[in-house]
């Protein structure tokens, strides 16, 4: 035992590098600094409102008695929330900050001039830009200083990963590269390490008996757990004490989903996967009504707008190329169940003439011109909404894929079925964050951010999807 201990390479060696100043040993946690945004952007926007009032330019918004000052919170939060301003791994990004801001903006503004539209007695458009644009300016530049302020290495967030092998290494790169996140990467403990083993980029501390030590020397803020083999009942003490002494403790897979939004397939095993699916809200019988009514109520109200498009849409496919407007195509639905989705017609008649079932690519030439624009737009998903009055479809969810896609990518790709497990949508979490792909490796992108989906589901979810898809469709990012 004497020998083992003398053998095994002691953290005491390992490069010593100063975290901060004396006493400067800040850590905000990603939950504590969205609490952060949204509360002073919450006093900044009551406090101008407030001040336009005191000007004499405003509407009296804050005046004693007068509900529009909650009215005025609860829309800015909702906008906001919608336009990704408190999305933290991003919310140091100046340039994002400020296009996102821009947005919100713009779309409160549009919001506020339908409002008066529909109700003439509320106050002009232009009083209510009086508001806006000075909160805006205020929330800009308390945004610029809270950047600035944490891109300050006392508030960097450190951490420790256990493990060197390649998904250690995928998380330290993912860590050191996110979208706007600061962290300090400061390096790996490992037992089948030795103390040759590292390199200038993730340096090797020491083994996972010396994780206390390395721990306390480096001021660790989060362990992240990569290793490649199962955790021991030694591990997990080591582990349980890092949470006892305010440590965060997080398996790879979660980091990963933290920072992009999406599940590293290729790094998950069964145990976890099967897991993350428990409990799930999206499997509770009362979630799935609130979802299914959402998706009446949005369908029900839309449908007067939606088929005075479907009939000029279908007008213009017909006129463009020989053949019906619409066609119909076996898709497979939850639980493996096929069924007939509707769609558009964009591609010529004899587009699988061959009888072979082919992915469309960008420059496919089996896509018509109307067929083309309907595509970057999504109007080609419109007739779905039958499939989702009828209960096959969702107005949210995984695309559905055909039966032969299926069979060959659940040959290729580890937990493919698991998209299966809900209503296939018309829109998706793939759709909104990933560019249309015709491949294999683009199949697997997809599929992180469907599993992503089923595993964070909520009713916003739901709501931010709906939303982003809008800009898509206006923006013609479409396939």
């Amino acid at each position: 035992m004497i020998a083992e201990q003398q053998n095994r390479p002691s953290v005491v060696n390992a490069p010593v590098e100063p975290v901060g100043l004396p006493g400067l040993n800040f850590h905000f946690p990603f939950s504590e600094r969205r609490v952060l945004l949204l509360t002073i952007d919450t006093l900044l926007v009551a406090a101008v409102a407030w001040l336009v009032d005191q000007s004499g330019m405003g509407a009296g918004l804050t005046a004693e008695g007068r509900y529009w000052l909650p009215v005025l919170l609860g829309g800015w939060w909702l906008l906001a929330g919608l336009n990704d301003l408190y999305d933290v791994p991003s919310s140091s990004d100046t340039t994002l900050a400020v296009i996102r801001l821009f947005v919100t903006g713009l779309t409160a503004q549009v919001v506020y001039v339908i409002a008066h539209a529909l109700a003439p007695e509320l106050p002009g458009a232009h009083v209510f830009f009086r508001y806006l644009a000075p909160i805006l300016l205020a929330v800009g530049l308390w945004r610029w200083l809270y950047a600035l302020a944490f891109d300050r290495p006392p508030f960097y967030h450190r951490v420790l990963i256990i493990g060197g092998g390649r998904a250690a290494q995928t998380i330290a790169g993912c860590l050191r590269q996110g979208p706007g996140i600061k962290c300090k990467v400061t390096g790996y403990v490992d037992d089948a390490a030795t103390g040759g083993d590292g390199s200038e980029d993730l340096p090797y501390l020491g083994q996972e008996a010396d994780l206390p030590e390395v721990v306390r020397r480096w001021r660790i803020h989060e362990v992240v757990v990569a290793t490649e083999k199962t955790v021991d009942q030694r591990l997990f003490q080591l582990l349980v004490d890092c949470q006892a002494h305010g440590m965060r403790v997080s398996w790879m897979p979660d980091v990963y989903s933290r920072l992009y939004r999406r599940i590293p397939m290729e790094y998950i095993d069964p145990t976890w996967a099967l897991y993350a699916m428990q409990g799930r809200r999206i499997f509770s019988p009362l979630q799935q009504l609130s979802k299914r009514l959402l998706d009446l109520v949005v369908v029900l109200a839309a449908l007067p707008i939606l088929l005075l498009i479907i009939v000029p849409v279908a007008i213009a496919i017909r006129l463009d190329s020989e053949g019906p407007a619409f066609y119909r195509q076996i898709r497979v639905g939850r639980a493996n169940e096929p069924f007939c989705i509707f769609k558009f017609r964009t591609m010529f008649v004899d587009a699988e003439k061959d009888g072979r079932a082919r992915w469309a690519t960008e420059d496919d030439d089996r896509i018509t011109r109307v067929g083309s624009l309907l595509r970057k737009s999504r109007l080609d998903e419109l007739p779905q909404i039958l499939n989702v009055l009828r209960g096959e479809m969702s107005l949210v969810g995984p695309r559905p894929e055909r039966p032969e896609f299926i069979a060959e990518l659940q040959e290729q790709i580890p937990f493919y079925r698991t998209r299966l497990m809900v209503k296939p949508g018309i829109t998706g979490w793939a759709q909104v964050q990933y560019s249309y792909g015709s491949t294999t490796e683009d199949a697997l992108i997809k599929l992180q951010h469907d599993f992503y989906y089923i595993q964070y589901w909520s009713f916003w979810t739901d709501l931010y999807i709906l939303y982003r898809t809008v800009g898509v469709m206006l923006g013609l990012k479409g396939r």
